[in-house]
């Protein structure tokens, strides 16, 4: 075959039959002529401030419908041939039969007389497989370059589409709350929530101890805050999510308010869509169900070609068809596009007169857009600067105070510097000292007095107060405690250091009379508030280590079984952030009670929390000297000793006896509510704490002694190994917001 006989081109061989019925150049001078057409008809695009929702949305939807257009075309003429080409041949059909094959003719014939022909189709068939195929090929760019020219003309369309209805609806009140949630909004949203989250970030880990606080320690009340506060996060999560990727649906959902019952312009486009989508995948179930028997006809086809011309070039055949069902499915496709382009053209042109003949609503709708956006971004900018400035007062504000408050006392603003001759009096050398000057009575006249280095006034300071009737071993703990603390013994995360101060003499002296020479602690002081015993802490926390003053005051049993509110020392007892409430397991608990409700009504007045409510201050009940409960008997009912059973499970719980963390505590705190039942029964000092702490509240078992010679009162004759000193405090400061346990 004559090379430039090629366009246009019939070819017909039995089962393989093509018809292009126009030249590639004709077809691609037409494409040219009619997308030149529809471009020019087509107007420019729109400015992108002029569209809300559709810059990417609306070419993503166009070119799904181009798409799936085109391979509904190609699948219909592919089919269309794939099922001429399927029917089995018939010889008794005439040659213009397409089902007429020639092929089996000629394979029917003398081989020798063949040999020319075979020659010739042998030569010719190779250039007409390379035509074929490049045809297909021009083909298939003529259909890509008029497929991008459609999708161009159709995103335009999307864009009127929604356009015109914004301008509509947004003449409501509606359509102007619905653009602050359009897709052009979602930048301010995000970098809005971004700038805020930022901001609320920096306070929250500034004020991380106090949320802490708020949240550590309680049961039900804690557990349904902490719900409550992880439902809002999600909320906001979802909301911010729905902002980012379902803006379009929100938005035309909210200009859809109050029009006539109609699917919006997104509604319409993906209608569309999917109608073309089940129409694509109905014609390709067509074509599965045309492949067996086509698969057998081509078998066929190349058995005859085998046949005639020889062994050698079946493959060839095969190739040739290829190449056929790709010209004439592209050729299908060309012929229906232009058609398809012009509807959209008219409906853009029709859109583009009605825009045009309410410019004026559209200009107005546009500027109050404008503005909407402008005051959008002006609110989150001041919202986040607004809080910036707060926050930054609020830090300061905090320091100030922090800076001016007595740690003894608690008075804010009576901090005066030592004269040097008084710095120097105290053996500080040049050391600054500060000193309160507060008037804590006035009948009889009384200041506090309390002078501490200067170096120390801007650090946050914790407060703990050891409270119980006289004789519970208050003092004899906090010697012990100090002792340990001293030696390091503390977990490694966290660290105590020993701030000098005339308390820390005293219980200097203290210890060494406790471990040479095995002499129990004195009875404290109750003429005035006692001076702290002072530690620099700093703790363990992830998000940023931080430096705390723990003072812990050895109140005289005095104070918490004599003294009301109107005196000045108990009144400084209760303001405090965490209590030791000593309990003496030797004691009787009548006395005891009396003086747990005593301090339960106090403090809930010192800290002005009505019946009901419950205050974020933990209290650790300290049962202390368990060592000598050896000493006495109490029976179980199925006769087994119940003090013995109780240091046996004590052993169990943590048999190292050196594991500081919140489960060994839980467990500790369980087993010594269940040994209340037997030394104090009838004694439900839950029930007496559980209200106003909101479960904030844990039993410590202790000694400062040790559970070696258990039972032995006299010191003289026990080895000091003190047990449980340390875990009442970490806890307490682990219930203020410092991590501490594990």
């Amino acid at each position: 075959m004559d090379r430039r006989s090629a366009h246009p081109l019939t070819f017909s061989t039995g089962l393989l039959s093509l018809s292009i019925r126009r030249p590639a150049a004709a077809l691609l001078l037409s494409v040219i002529g009619w997308v030149a057409i529809a471009g020019s008809v087509a107007p420019a695009q729109p400015p992108p401030r002029a569209v809300s929702r559709v810059g990417s949305d609306a070419g993503k939807l166009a070119g799904q419908y181009v798409d799936a257009f085109l391979e509904r075309e190609r699948l219909r003429a592919g089919s269309a041939l794939l099922g001429r080409q399927s029917r089995e041949p018939d010889q008794s059909d005439p040659p213009q039969s397409p089902s007429f094959s020639p092929l089996a003719s000629l394979a029917a014939s003398d081989a020798e007389a063949l040999a020319p022909l075979a020659r010739v189709a042998d030569r010719n068939s190779q250039a007409l497989v390379r035509q074929t195929e490049q045809l297909a090929r021009e083909l298939d760019a003529q259909v890509h370059e008029a497929a991008e020219e459609w999708k161009a003309v159709r995103t335009s369309l999307n864009q009127r589409r929604f356009l015109l209805f914004e301008v509509k609806a947004g003449r409501r009140v509606a359509g102007q709350l619905a653009s602050l949630l359009s897709v052009d909004k979602r930048w301010f949203w995000l970098f809005g929530v971004i700038a805020v989250s930022t901001l609320a970030a920096v306070a929250f880990h500034d004020r991380r101890h106090e949320l802490r606080r708020l949240l550590n320690g309680g049961r039900a009340r804690a557990m349904r805050l902490s719900k409550f506060l992880t439902a809002a996060i999600v909320v906001l999560v979802m909301l911010t999510l729905a902002t980012l990727f379902m803006s379009d649906r929100i938005y035309e959902s909210l200009l859809a308010v109050g029009l006539p019952e109609s699917p919006g312009p997104l509604g319409v486009i993906e209608s569309e869509n999917a109608a073309l989508a089940d129409e694509v995948a109905s014609l390709r179930r067509e074509r599965e169900a045309l492949g067996p028997a086509h698969d057998r006809a081509i078998a066929a086809l190349a058995e005859s070609w085998a046949a005639a011309f020889g062994r050698n070039r079946p493959a060839r055949a095969v190739e040739l068809h290829k190449a056929a069902l790709a010209a004439s499915e592209a050729t299908a496709a060309l012929e229906a596009l232009p058609q398809a382009m012009q509807v959209d053209a008219a409906q853009l042109a029709e859109l583009d007169r009605e825009l045009e003949a309410q410019t004026e609503a559209l200009a107005g709708y546009l500027r109050l857009r404008q503005w909407i956006r402008g005051g959008l971004g002006l609110a989150l900018l001041g919202l986040a600067l607004a809080g910036g400035l707060l926050y930054r007062r609020g830090v300061r504000q905090r320091q100030q105070v922090t800076a001016g408050t007595c740690p003894l006392c608690l008075g804010v603003g009576h901090l005066e510097s030592m004269p040097d001759d008084a710095q120097r009096g105290n053996g500080r050398g040049k050391v600054d000292v500060v000193q309160c000057k507060s008037i804590l009575s006035e009948d009889p006249y009384e200041e506090c007095d309390y002078a501490f280095m200067d170096v120390y006034r801007r650090m946050s300071k914790i407060c703990f107060p050891t409270l119980g009737v006289p004789q519970a071993g208050k003092t004899h703990w906090l010697s012990m405690l100090y002792w340990e603390l001293n030696r390091g013994n503390y977990p490694r995360s966290v660290q105590f250091e020993k701030v000098r101060s005339q308390s820390s003499e005293d219980f200097d002296v203290v210890v060494e009379e406790i471990l040479r020479s095995r002499i129990g602690t004195a009875a404290t002081q109750r003429d005035r508030i006692p001076r702290p015993l002072v530690f620099n802490f700093q703790d363990r926390d992830a998000w940023g280590r931080s430096n705390v003053l723990v003072n812990i005051f050895d109140y005289s049993g005095e104070v918490t079984a004599d003294m009301g509110l109107e005196d000045y020392r108990r009144r400084r007892a209760l303001e405090a952030d965490g209590f030791f409430f000593f309990l003496d397991p030797t004691y009787p608990s009548e006395p005891q009670a009396k003086a747990l409700v005593d301090f339960r009504e106090d403090i809930r007045l010192v800290k002005g929390v009505s019946a009901g409510k419950a205050i974020r201050t933990p209290v650790a009940i300290c049962v202390s000297k368990i060592d000598v409960l050896a000493a006495q008997s109490y029976a179980l009912p199925d006769g087994g000793d119940a003090i013995a059973r109780f240091y046996e499970q004590l052993s169990q719980i943590d048999p190292t006896g050196e594991a500081m963390t919140l489960p060994v505590i839980e467990a500790r705190s369980r087993l010594t509510a269940e040994l209340r039942d037997t030394i104090w029964p009838g004694w439900q000092i839950e029930r007496q704490i559980d209200d106003l702490f909101g479960g904030r509240y844990r039993f410590f078992p202790l000694t400062p002694v040790g559970l070696d010679g258990k039972g032995e009162a006299d010191l003289s004759l026990r080895t000091i190994s003190p047990f449980g000193l340390l875990e009442p405090l970490l806890w307490l400061l682990e219930m203020n917001g410092y991590p501490v346990l594990e």
